[in-house]
């Protein structure tokens, strides 16, 4: 009963700073950047709860379980490695380019709206549907436990909260209440490492699942899969990439990125402890990814016990909200403005926004119910975007001689490469070795990092074969103006642009 109740007090409070966001928002433009206006606090505990969602956390402790503490702490460390990299990489210029999206600074960076509504449409098929899948699996796992529901109607229930709540409130709402979230949430992550630390430490870092030579010979291919993908493919992460689009400036923008990962960073190796602690104390587990919540219910007292599986359901519903919330952004600016209506009705605009956070979140439930697997579902996307938009937004901020044609080839090959060897073979050598070359060798033989390879060798091939044209030199003059960092919210803008017509 504790358990509905609190998970009762937590809706009401969401719903509450829903409602406060639904008295903010008037435009798209509210509900999909919060009119640049997020201050460091806020934005930088929104992105800590966005790499601390529970599904990915809960996916971390089963990899550990399965593989071995190094392998559990690849997926939070690779995630906290992304936030870092991405800060010193596209935040401040997105920001100074005034992109509304992560897909903008395609459009903008490579002058061709037609490219930022290509990359976005890669970016909501793969955080919109697939990641929003994945955060859907995890957050269902977690209503089952708290109400003790069959998984397609605690599914159900998972995906209309959070969609309704994301519909009210908006970009403005996730990110408040994730401040709230992140913080219940470490506290949560950390009691229950703390209760298995002293508890259990004999089961607790084996030598052999912490053994960091392997990590250089063939048996730690998983490893770097699960860290490398992350660390690198992940650095245009669309959710992350909308809630540093609404910062209040480029300053604030990089900063709250370099604290979010440095935090992550802290706490990773946290899941592949808790997996070899779980491997002890429920040793045959058919699925690992739920341990966390069983051990939650059977060793803490039912309210701590409620209090944090509400706090991982928060997690959960927030983070998928913000997917919802990036994918509405991508297909409002990137697709329907650019292309469809350039000057539309404010309200009609907002309500079509809000249909579409409506239908990415139908399009992640249907998966979600059919896949039933967090890491398959989030891997598969991260894949996705590593294999087509990693080297244009790496490259773009430091060489300006990435050109747009460039960057249309490098994407489309990687993408068609990615699908070919996925359904069929990586062409080269498989050499036998278990060395370290035997793991160059495995890496290669993963589509995605071919993938990646490939698409990178096209990139410059391209640029150097074909310049840029003299307006996307000037959009990289612009991206590397740091006299645009003071340029903060919207109406900030609006009276530096009166001053200066």
């Amino acid at each position: 009963m504790s358990h509905i109740l609190i998970f009762c007090l937590y809706l009401i409070f969401i719903y509450y700073i829903g409602f406060k966001g639904y008295k903010r928002v008037k435009t798209a433009e509210d509900l999909i950047v919060a009119s640049w206006s997020m201050p460091l606090s806020v934005v930088t505990g929104s992105l800590i709860a966005a790499l601390l969602a529970a599904p990915f956390f809960f996916a971390a402790v089963g990899s550990g379980y399965t593989s071995g503490g190094l392998e559990g702490s690849a997926t939070m460390g690779g995630l906290g490695t992304c936030m870092i990299l991405g800060a010193l990489i596209w935040t401040k210029p997105l920001r100074r380019l005034r992109g509304w999206t992560l897909a903008d600074y395609y459009g903008l960076r490579y002058g061709s709206k037609k490219l930022g509504a290509y990359t976005g449409g890669v970016m909501a098929i793969a955080f919109g549907v697939f990641n929003a899948a994945a955060l859907s699996v995890g957050g269902t796992y977690i209503i089952q436990t708290l109400l003790q529901i069959d998984f397609i109607p605690a599914a159900l229930l998972f995906v209309s909260l959070t969609a309704i709540y994301s519909v009210i409130g908006g970009l403005w709402a996730v990110a408040y209440t994730e401040v709230v979230q992140g913080a219940l949430a470490i506290a949560g992550i950390l009691g229950i490492t703390i209760f298995v630390l002293f508890y259990y430490p004999d089961v607790t870092f084996n030598p052999d699942w912490w053994n960091v030579n392997e990590l250089f010979q063939r048996g730690g291919v998983e490893f770097w899969t699960l860290y490398l993908v992350l660390a690198l493919g992940d650095i245009p992460a669309v959710d992350l990439g909308q809630r540093v689009a609404a910062a209040k400036s480029p300053r604030v923008a990089q900063l709250s990125m370099i604290i979010a990962g440095i935090v992550i960073i802290s706490i990773s190796w946290i899941p592949g402890v808790l997996g070899e602690a779980f491997k002890a104390i429920y040793p045959n587990s058919s699925n690992p990814e739920m341990l966390m919540l069983a051990f939650a219910q059977g060793y803490f007292p039912p309210v701590l016990s409620a209090i944090f599986l509400t706090a991982m359901a928060a997690m959960g519903m927030s983070t998928a909200a913000a997917c919802y919330v990036a994918t509405s952004g991508i297909v409002t600016k990137n697709i329907y403005l650019d292309f469809v209506n350039r000057n539309p009705d404010p309200k009609k605009l907002l309500f079509f926004s809000r249909m579409v956070i409506l239908a990415s979140a139908l399009l992640g439930l249907v998966l979600a119910i059919s896949f039933q697997k967090v890491i398959d579902l989030a891997y598969l996307a991260w894949d996705i975007i590593f294999v087509t938009l990693f080297w244009p937004i790496v490259l773009g901020p430091f060489w300006k001689r990435v050109s747009t044609p460039a960057v249309w080839t490098s994407m489309s090959v990687g993408l068609v490469y990615y699908i070919v060897t996925l359904l069929t073979y990586v062409p080269g050598p498989n050499i036998q070795s278990d060395g370290f070359i035997g793991l160059l060798s495995e890496l290669w033989q993963a589509p995605v990092f071919s993938g990646v390879i490939i698409s990178g060798i096209t990139i410059v091939v391209i640029s150097l074969i074909i310049p840029p044209t003299q307006h996307v030199l000037d959009m990289h003059k612009i991206e590397r103006d740091k006299t645009l960092d003071h340029v903060g919210s919207k109406e900030e803008l609006d009276i530096s642009n009166a001053m200066n017509p």
